[in-house]
């Protein structure tokens, strides 16, 4: 009974040692081995949660999966379009808030695919609540558009993340917020016929 619960709390102290160690040194510059030394466990005990380094990203990057989940069910109400730029706002403003270990975090779940067809990554999750969002609208009416819901998440999403990919360090929320609006709009234009 006491076993998974120390598990569970060996694998928060990697996670956070290591959170901790990307931020001082950046992550290319942190070793596995100095993580599981300053944990104070062997080598092998890092294997067991997280077979290379890079999943100990993944596993960040998921753990904020329910974030991402209420800040779309947030947007539930009002014109698609507002809530949509809405979302795209929320999640612009969380990733400038924990720009080092996010631009990681994304950078990892692009070059990674999921290891199992169940085992969806968080940028595959927020395109997927993305194109929900557009079916819901189609069927219901509010939005009449040629495109399938799909492609249009897909186009929404890679567009933001490209943005997000060539943000710096310090950006200002407010420019970057502008410079979204321009191109949601552009799109905005094909899908929605406007």
């Amino acid at each position: 009974m006491l076993r998974e619960p120390r598990k569970k709390k060996t694998k928060e102290l990697i996670v956070r040692t290591a959170i901790e160690l990307f931020k001082e040194k950046g992550y290319d510059n942190v070793t596995v081995e100095e993580i599981t030394q300053l944990c104070g466990i062997a080598k092998g005990t890092f294997f067991n949660y997280f077979p290379r380094k890079e999943h100990l990203l993944l596993h960040v990057g998921s753990s904020y999966n329910d974030l991402l989940n209420e800040i779309v069910q947030k947007q539930r109400d009002g014109h698609l379009k507002d809530r949509l730029m809405d979302l795209f706002r929320d999640f612009l403003r969380l990733y400038l808030k924990h720009y080092a270990l996010l631009r990681l975090v994304l950078i990892e779940s692009i070059q990674s695919a999921p290891d199992t067809a169940t085992d969806a990554s968080n940028l595959t999750l927020f395109q997927e609540s993305i194109r929900e969002l557009l079916e819901e609208a189609i069927d219901n009416g509010s939005l009449r558009s040629r495109h399938d819901a799909n492609d249009c998440a897909t186009v929404l999403v890679a567009v933001f993340y490209q943005m997000l990919l060539g943000v710096s360090a310090g950006a200002n929320e407010d420019e970057l917020t502008a410079a979204l609006q321009k191109k949601f709009d552009i799109i905005w234009e094909g899908i929605a016929g406007a």
